[in-house]
């Protein structure tokens, strides 16, 4: 409730901040026009009394001051007080009351006008308050303008001749001087002589027939005030909720983030990555690999029915029951029934979720898996992939018992599985055409990856190219395992990203290269291209604020690849998004431009992806 009064006065006082703006820009148009009024008075373009005249010349000057103050104040934390309303009204009101005086048969209007202008407020008692002042400030200026104003005939009956300045009237045979003395002198006469009492007629019929006009309008205004303003109250408590339900969601996908691994899995056995891109709204989507003993390691993936927090917390459920029930001496299938049974209970809005689940043998590359109701995964390497022929099987959380069936293959070395949701078969473009799984197939057959950050990066950048800036309305999320079977060597090394470490981490990449005889040259070369990086990330990603760095190295002892791996867990700053002069031009180099060109001539493939909130660099070398 106290947000909600805050959330009401933040609302309520920024209007009524625009709308003593947009008053102030009105009070200077009303300066000019009463400028050029003015101005028709001492060129004597209206004929008035010299009284009327001098009246004019003493009025007009300091209403012009007053009216064009406020746009003085405009930047000023005074147009923001709560009294500047009652100020910027008021000087409207002041050019109003000489107007009135000075030309009364031609502003009567005026008077409503101030009475519309007080709804910019959203405030029935600014408006109750002007209606009263109007209400008296229009009697009196029509008898004030009797006497002071231009002559007008339907307050004193009669014609004037503008050339002798005399009044006539047919009732008479004299005539009378226009001036204040004069009018009050002919509408004497006129009680006296012939019983019209025109200071009772104006009041009946005259200020009475106005002042009921500005009445009705009044009671208009206040009723559109009322209903604006529980507009706005309404606004504020629909905002109020919208905003705590979007609170809700935004910690709901927090968790659903943070539930999900970290780190990489980097080994030389292995390598698995994987990401979930969050669509606008809570999904269920998840994945998870957990090492079970030195020789296996499990992979899954699932995808929970529905939007929201009911699927964020179903999903959670979902995850928690793989992390209790995994395990190395259980087939697949088995592990995901007791997830399905265990989804079952207190189930009471039937949602289910389709799962893959597969465990590798590191040491013989055999893949056990099985799938209750999940895409089939790509299998293969070197744009020779293929859809993982599996039973569909059955999903999780809707029936006991249910049947599943278990299936093995044989990883070769270099082999890439990669298990999806239908988050990205299902994304849409512009056209409304989906993505399809021929076209996910398309992208792996006719594109190589030097390493997995790379794959995910690209496809990445080939979906949202698909969708053409189309909303994404479920998940994207994928999982990557790499066989690495192959003969190599690795080292990782986990520090806090600071000045001082970057020489630590120097000597890392010197001792991996001695150890495994690595060229001194590359050596040297590697030492170059860690410093600058490294001290790109202590500075920019982290701004001197110190912070997670893993660092990995990884070297094939068969093909003789160097693959440098470094992730950090700061604000997102790509090394390489700029394109960098020359050499020759290093004048015009931007600060560090010099060291990225080094590194770039250094190395033979390099990449950056911003990965589940990480910077993550990956650098090539043919040693």
């Amino acid at each position: 409730m106290e947000k909600e009064m805050d959330d009401y006065k933040k609302a309520y006082f920024e209007n009524e901040y625009n709308a003593n703006k947009n008053m102030a820009y009105a009070l200077v148009f009303s300066a000019i026009v009463l400028a050029l009024i003015w101005l028709g008075y001492i060129m004597r373009w209206f004929v008035v009394t010299d009284e009327t005249l001098l009246l004019t010349n003493i009025t007009i000057p300091s209403s012009l001051i007053i009216l064009l103050s406020p746009i003085f104040l405009i930047r000023t934390k005074y147009i923001r007080k709560s009294g500047f309303k009652y100020f910027v009204l008021s000087s409207f009101l002041l050019v109003m009351i000489i107007l009135n005086i000075v030309m009364p048969k031609h502003l009567m209007i005026g008077w409503a006008l101030i009475i519309v202008l007080t709804n910019h407020y959203y405030n029935p008692k600014v408006g109750r308050i002007m209606f009263g002042i109007v209400v008296v400030a229009m009697l009196l200026c029509i008898y004030a303008g009797m006497f002071l104003g231009e002559y007008d005939p339907n307050l004193l009956m009669g014609e004037l001749d503008e050339k002798t300045n005399l009044i006539h009237n047919f009732r008479f045979s004299e005539t009378f001087f226009d001036s204040p003395a004069g009018r009050l002198e002919y509408l004497h006469k006129l009680k006296v002589d012939y019983g019209i009492n025109r200071y009772v007629s104006v009041f009946f019929f005259y200020y009475l027939s106005r002042v009921s006009l500005i009445t009705i309008l009044f009671f208009v205004s206040n009723a559109l005030n009322k209903r604006t303003y529980r507009l706005l109250v309404d606004e504020i408590k629909v905002n109020s909720v919208h905003q705590k339900t979007r609170t809700e969601l935004d910690v709901a996908k927090e968790i659903q983030i943070h539930t999900l691994p970290k780190e990489f899995v980097m080994g030389n056995d292995v390598e698995i990555q994987a990401e979930l891109k969050a669509a606008a709204e809570v999904g269920g989507d998840f994945y998870d690999y957990i090492k079970l003993d030195e020789d296996h390691v499990a992979v899954v993936i699932g995808d929970v029915s529905g939007k929201g927090i009911p699927a964020a917390m179903f999903m959670m459920k979902t995850i928690t029951c793989f992390k209790n029930y995994i395990s190395v001496d259980k087939k697949p299938s088995l592990i995901l029934q007791d997830v399905n049974n265990q989804l079952i209970e207190g189930n009471d809005q039937s949602m289910f979720v389709t799962a893959f689940l597969g465990i590798l043998n590191l040491r013989t590359g055999e893949f056990n898996y099985a799938n209750a109701g999940h895409n089939k995964p790509l299998i293969g390497k070197d744009n020779d992939y293929h859809y993982l022929n599996c039973k569909s099987g059955f999903v999780l959380g809707a029936l006991k018992n249910i049947p599943l069936k278990d299936e093995v293959i044989t990883l070769k070395k270099g082999d890439l599985i990669t298990l999806y949701t239908d988050g990205i078969t299902e994304a849409r473009n512009d056209l409304g055409e989906f993505f399809g799984e021929s076209r996910l197939l398309d992208f792996y057959n006719n594109n190589h990856f030097s390493c997995l950050i790379e794959l995910h990066k690209e496809l990445k950048e080939y979906i949202q190219t698909f969708v053409n800036g189309e909303t994404q309305s479920d998940d994207i999320t994928y999982l990557t395992l790499k066989y690495q079977g192959e003969e190599s060597v690795f080292e990782q090394m986990n520090t806090t990203a600071t000045k001082e470490s970057v020489l630590e981490l120097l000597d890392f990449l010197r001792d991996f290269g001695t150890k495994n005889k690595l060229d001194s040259k590359f050596v040297n070369q590697l030492s170059v291209v860690g410093d600058e990086l490294f001290s790109n990330i202590v500075k920019y990603a982290y701004k001197d604020n110190n912070g997670d760095l893993y660092v990995r190295q990884f070297y094939n002892l068969e093909t003789k690849e160097y693959v440098l791996t470094i992730v950090d867990h700061g604000i997102e700053f790509n090394p390489f998004d700029e394109e960098r002069k020359p050499v020759s031009y290093n004048k015009e180099l931007k600060e560090g431009g010099l060291g990225i060109l080094i590194v770039r001539n250094l190395v033979d493939e390099y990449t950056y992806d911003r990965i589940n909130g990480k910077n993550v660099i990956v650098l090539k070398k043919m040693v």
